[in-house]
This record gives C-alpha cells, sequence and structure tokens, in this order.
C-alpha cells in the first residue's frame, strides 16, 4: 500500500505564496467575476483535511481573504477532491442534486461552478471556484470552457514557480558543495549542464506562459474585455488594440491622456480627471463608469473602467493599469428601463390627481350632510391615494436620478430647523410614536433644503414604519469634523448584518417574517444614498437585530 502524504501547514503556506506569485491571477479572477456576473471568485487549496483561500476576489462581502479557511465538511470542494469531478448549478433551488444540501444553506448561494485544478503530475492541488446569491447561467460550453483553461494555465503557472524553485534550490547545494578546486571544476561542468538544462526548461516554461497569456488575451477578447495601463512618471498611455478600437484611435501610434479626456463625454470629464489625480497623488484604485464618443465613427458607447496603483519596494508608483469593458448594451437596458418607469409613472400622475380632486369633493359633501360613515370611508380613500403618489414620486425620483434629470437647487439654511420642521409635519399625520429631537447648537449649511428634507422624512418614516407602535424614535444633529452629521434613532426589529452592506441598493428590500406585511419597494434609502452622494456626503447605518437601527447622514457645511 502507498504511504499517504502528509501536507504540512508549511506545505500549504508555500501553495498559497506560489499562486501569489503568479502575476495573471487577479486578471483572471475579475474576467470570470465580469464574464459571469458573480460576485465571488476564490482559488482554494484543498487537502484531505483543509480548505484554505489561495487568491480571492470578492464584490458580495462573502469575508475570505487569502489564507482564509473554511471547514472542510462544509464545502463542496470537499466532494470535487474525492470524486475530481467539476460542479456546476445555475440555480440552487431548482437542481435537484443541490436544493438540499447543506453547503449553498450553510453560505447562501444560489449559483456555484468550482473546476478541479490538477498538477502536472496529476496530484489534486485545490479547485478554481465562483459563487453569487442570485441565480447564473453558468452550465454552458462558453463558461465550462473558460473555467477549464483558467485552470489549466494556473497549472502551467504552478508548474513553473515550482520548477524555477528547484532550479535555484539545486544551484545553491551545488556551490555549497565547492570546496576543493578539482572538486569545483567537476562541480562546476556539472552544474553548467545542469544550468543548460534548466535553461533548456525555462525556455520551454517562457514558452508556455507565452501560451497561457495569449489564451487569457483571448479570453478578455471574447468577454468584449481590454487592457490599458498609464506610467505615473511619464504619463505615458499603453491601450490594447480592443481599448483603441473603442475610442477610434489609430492603432498605429501612442495615444495622450488629454485625447482619451477629449473622447469623455463633457459630464463626465472632471470625474474622470479626479479618478486619475487620486490614483497618481493617493494611489487609490479606481472603479467607474462612463460614456465615451468614438472620434471616427461618433458613435456612443458606455464603458467601464478599472485600475490599481502598482508599487515598488520603496512604495513609489511604477504602474497604473486595468481593465477596460463595453458595457453599452447593459446601459442602455438601464436607460430603456428607467425611461419606462418615469413614463409610466407620469401617467399615472394625471389620473390620480383627478381621482384625489374628486375624493376630497365628495368628503367635503359627506362632511356637510353629516353622513360620517361615508366621510370617514372616504379619508381613509384619500390616505391610501397619498400613499400611491408618494410611491410614484419615488419611482419618478429614480428615474430622474439614473437618467441625470434631478438637479440640486443649493441654498444656505438652518439644518436644526429644517429637522423641526419635518418633524412637526410628521406629527400632524402620525401619532403612534414618541418623535424626540434632542437640543442641538443652531448652524446652517449649504444644500438642496427640499431634497434634504426628503432625506429626513424617509428615514423619519422608515423608523415609525419598522418599530412597534408607542416606541420612541430620537432625532439628533451635530457638527463633527467639519461636517453636519444627522442621526436618527429607533427602537425597532433592527437589521441583520448581512443585510447592511446592500440596505441602499436600489430595490433592494429586507425580507424575513417581521417585514412581509410592510410594503414598500425599496427606493427610498436608495434615494437618500443618491442624495447625500450628490451633496458629497455620506450615508451609513448602525444596528442590532432586536434592539434598534441608527440611521447617520452627514454633509459638508460647506459646499
Amino acid at each position: 500500500m502507498n504511504k499517504k502524504l502528509e501536507i504540512t501547514d508549511a506545505d500549504i503556506q508555500a501553495d498559497i505564496e506560489a499562486v501569489g506569485k503568479i502575476p495573471v491571477v487577479e486578471s483572471l479572477l475579475e474576467v470570470i467575476c465580469r464574464t459571469t456576473g458573480m460576485g465571488f471568485a476564490a482559488i482554494a487549496r484543498v487537502t484531505d483535511e483543509k480548505w484554505i483561500t489561495c487568491s480571492v476576489r470578492d464584490e458580495i462581502q462573502f469575508g475570505l481573504t487569502p489564507g482564509s479557511e473554511l471547514k472542510l465538511e462544509t464545502t463542496i470542494c470537499h466532494e470535487i477532491r474525492q470524486n475530481g469531478e467539476r460542479v456546476i448549478i445555475d440555480h440552487v433551488d431548482e437542481d435537484p442534486d443541490y436544493c438540499n444540501h447543506h453547503t449553498p444553506a450553510m453560505y447562501g448561494f444560489q449559483s456555484y461552478i468550482s473546476m478541479p485544478i490538477m498538477r502536472k503530475n496529476g496530484a489534486f492541488f485545490g479547485t478554481l471556484c465562483a459563487i453569487d446569491p442570485k441565480p447564473a447561467k453558468l452550465n454552458n460550453p462558453e463558461t465550462i470552457g473558460m473555467f477549464n483553461l483558467f485552470a489549466d494555465l494556473i497549472s502551467f503557472h504552478l508548474a513553473a514557480v515550482e520548477q524555477l524553485n528547484s532550479t535555484n534550490i539545486s544551484l545553491l547545494e551545488e556551490r555549497k558543495n565547492t570546496k576543493l578546486k578539482e572538486l569545483f571544476n567537476k562541480e562546476l561542468a556539472t552544474a553548467n549542464k545542469q544550468l543548460a538544462e534548466a535553461k533548456k526548461n525555462l525556455q520551454s516554461m517562457v514558452g508556455k506562459l507565452t501560451e497561457s497569456e495569449d489564451k487569457l488575451l483571448q479570453a478578455i477578447e471574447t468577454g468584449r474585455m481590454g487592457t490599458w495601463s498609464i506610467n505615473p512618471n511619464t504619463y505615458e498611455v499603453t491601450m490594447s488594440p480592443f481599448v483603441k478600437d473603442m475610442f477610434g484611435f489609430p492603432l498605429d501610434r501612442e495615444i495622450s491622456i488629454e485625447e482619451i479626456v477629449d473622447a469623455v463625454d463633457p459630464d463626465y470629464r472632471q470625474m474622470l480627471t479626479d479618478v486619475l489625480g487620486n490614483a497618481f497623488a493617493k494611489h487609490l484604485p479606481s472603479d467607474t463608469e462612463y460614456p465615451i464618443t468614438n472620434v471616427i465613427t461618433q458613435e456612443r458607447k458606455w464603458v467601464k473602467a478599472t485600475g490599481k496603483v502598482f508599487l515598488d519596494a520603496d512604495g513609489n508608483a511604477t504602474e497604473y493599469s486595468g481593465m477596460f469593458m463595453d458595457i453599452t448594451e447593459r446601459k442602455m437596458d438601464d436607460i430603456r428601463k428607467n425611461d419606462f418607469i418615469g413614463m409610466v409613472s407620469h401617467e399615472l400622475k394625471t389620473p390620480l390627481t383627478s381621482l384625489s380632486a374628486y375624493i376630497q369633493m365628495l368628503f367635503a359633501k359627506a362632511q356637510k350632510t353629516e353622513d360620517d360613515f361615508t366621510a370617514g370611508a372616504l379619508e381613509k380613500a384619500n390616505s391610501q391615494i397619498k400613499k400611491m403618489s408618494a410611491m410614484i414620486n419615488g419611482f419618478l425620483n429614480v428615474s430622474r436620478l439614473e437618467s441625470g434629470k434631478i438637479q440640486l437647487i443649493k441654498q444656505e439654511f438652518y439644518l436644526d430647523q429644517l429637522l423641526r420642521d419635518v418633524i412637526e409635519e410628521t406629527q400632524l399625520t402620525i401619532s403612534s410614536h414618541l418623535i424626540t429631537l434632542i437640543p442641538c447648537d443652531s448652524f446652517t449649511i449649504v444644500a438642496d433644503r427640499d431634497k434634504i428634507a426628503n432625506v429626513i422624512s424617509n428615514l423619519l418614516s422608515n423608523a415609525i414604519k419598522y418599530s412597534p407602535k408607542g416606541k420612541s424614535i430620537e432625532i439628533r444633529c451635530n457638527v463633527i469634523d467639519g461636517n453636519a452629521q444627522v442621526s436618527v434613532m429607533d427602537e425597532g426589529m433592527g437589521i441583520k448584518q448581512q443585510d447592511v452592506d446592500k440596505l441602499f441598493s436600489r430595490f433592494y428590500r429586507v425580507n424575513n417574517k417581521h417585514t412581509q406585511h410592510i410594503s414598500g419597494f425599496g427606493i427610498g434609502l436608495y434615494l437618500c444614498a443618491e442624495i447625500i452622494e450628490r451633496h458629497s456626503g455620506k450615508i451609513w447605518v448602525e444596528s442590532k437585530s432586536g434592539v434598534g437601527s441608527t440611521f447617520y447622514f452627514a454633509l459638508p457645511l460647506k459646499a
């Protein structure tokens, strides 16, 4: 019987470092996320005892970093190691083999793909996997082929790193044994021979690396993506042919930053200039979306550009580079959807306004005739119309925000007085909760008064909606680090940590037994976040499930 090979923690750490030395790993994981739409991709080292991440791209806050470990028995990779077969799940709830499996239930994903990574000697190294809380179309030749290709590329790179390490170790050993001249000459001849063999092997590995890079470029081009790079010292720009073709630039000459900025939509040029400035001065990464105009065809395209600044050992920037993607189709779908929402919402307002007028007339008539039953029914109907009107206005605001039609009308006003006005308006219709404004200093800010009022009203309305009757709601206002900070604290059901990061996303609602009977479409907090962001402010929440929540927003005192 074969003796079981023991894998030590040092071996696993060496494997993690080997993956970290592969220059294309970050690009591979980004390509996977972009082409599949999944939010988490990773390379995992899987032994018969452990599951450990080697490299991660996490856009869904799953919480893993290189070196993180999951209990092996809780993973599907454990089963893949045993049978050597890939696993692909488009939709967990609809998959007969995995709908009741413990792993999706434990980690909360609906789509999953994992491809085994085999060493060149046939040994099992681990898996290349991706997950997402939403279903995804993965079981198709393109996606499977891409994962097979990337798993092979990783295997090639691991073999190259192993070969280089082995060669270095061999050379060091040879040098230690060269004590005598005669022996040195003999060993030198042997070393030269080994160096020649190593050179031959290295040339072979370089050829394989070149082949793998060609395959990577092919995968990038298939996903309608390209690469770009800027030298932080000379500002020299390098673009792949795909990127130049998107802009309509000649393929046979260098392109300047000024030419790139000129091709960007005027409304987005300052944003792009700020991003470049932050990258060069502060070494900040970037992830932006903006429209460009092809300088030859004058065709307008939407693009997404991600970038990262690479530093040398002394902390100096050596390269600013990243990916460039054509997102025109997705962006146009969003624009058409927002236009449709805006059109429908606008068309609904006219009959709703007429209906409101008729009900108010009937209500006044019922009061004159002292018909209490009809008056009460009409009053309730009018209340429902107001709710519907608020909902339609919310959809209209979403549409305007997405299309850039909402303009800020900034003016100087007292923030504490605005808080008192909003609270007073709320108390006219709500008597179920005790609303308290903690006394604060009187100070002014420069902002759009009506839109900030909408933010305060929305946060106050949510505090009322999601906390039991009779509970207290506390509002505070302070100046902290040059910013005006407002907080709304309730004693409601609270929010689980897994929902906090998504709370300000468009159409996102917390779904549990406490919220299923509470109306809403998940647009209120999204609008609040967009309004605060357009004021160069910040909005966030602190919450504990079963205790309550405190929503904060901060605005600069000066515009």
